[in-house]
């Protein structure tokens, strides 16, 4: 918690720079005019120009506002279940906007009913979060946290999800293969899905539909959470990570 607290200070204060840059442009600009009136009487032509150079760097500096500075890159703990040090079955559409930001697209039915699902995304970032209503009094939860690897469309939103440019535990990538997540998890026991189960899972994943071929699923149990890892064999890469709460193992189609 205390990592996602530092996190948003740092977003809300925005990047340090830029407060120094309109100090800068301020004196820069006066000292400008100075020049322009007075001219090298009180000043010659090399300091002049090293003055002239710092108030064009304030002004190019002044083209990217605080609000844009680059947020640190997520930390994914697969194990816990976690990112950026929050448990993601614990996250509500405010935390997840507290987090990131707007998303870029949210994907929700288009009549609200109890137990209906819906998904926030984030697409530069290659993350999809899952959200149901527990109870009707309750409000959004995620049940589901969706991690993609790989550039992939997806339909609904009109947009690439670009690849999770974070971290994962053991440095996970694309690049894995199943003999590898199985060599590398082994202590917590790696399962693959019989092909016709995993192929109900595919179908039921439009963004996993987007992309042609076949797919080896490997999951791991946790306490509380399952992994999956979705496997393009036909690609022979790592296309995506999905956590999904135990009590939502039935998957929804999207």
């Amino acid at each position: 918690m205390r990592r996602q607290t530092l996190f948003r200070d740092r977003e809300r204060r925005g990047s340090p720079g830029f407060s120094w840059c309109w100090t800068l442009l301020v004196l820069g600009s006066t000292l400008m005019f100075v020049l322009l009136v007075i001219g090298d009487s009180l000043m010659g032509k090399a300091a002049r120009a090293t003055w002239v150079s710092i108030w064009l760097w304030c002004l190019l500096g002044l083209g990217v506002p605080a609000g844009s500075a680059t947020p640190e890159a997520p930390i994914v703990n697969l194990y816990r279940g976690e990112i950026n040090g929050t448990l993601f079955s614990a996250m509500t559409a405010d935390t997840i906007r507290n987090m990131f930001g707007p998303p870029s697209a949210i994907e929700a039915p288009e009549m609200r009913q109890e137990g209906q699902k819906m998904h926030i995304q984030y697409h530069a970032l290659g993350l999809s979060f899952g959200m149901h209503q527990p109870r009707e009094q309750t409000g959004l939860q995620c049940w589901r946290m969706s991690i993609y690897l790989t550039k992939i469309w997806d339909d609904k939103a009109g947009k690439f999800f670009l690849p999770f440019p974070g971290r994962l535990s053991k440095q996970v990538s694309h690049i894995w293969n199943p003999q590898r997540i199985e060599a590398e998890f082994r202590q917590w026991y790696p399962q693959s899905y019989p092909q016709e189960q995993a192929a109900e899972l595919v179908n039921n994943d439009q963004i996993a539909q987007a992309s042609k071929g076949e797919y080896r699923i490997l999951y791991i149990e946790f306490s509380g959470f399952r992994v999956d890892f979705f496997y393009h064999q036909t690609e022979q890469r790592l296309h995506s990570i999905h956590l999904t709460l135990h009590r939502t193992m039935k998957p929804e189609q999207r």
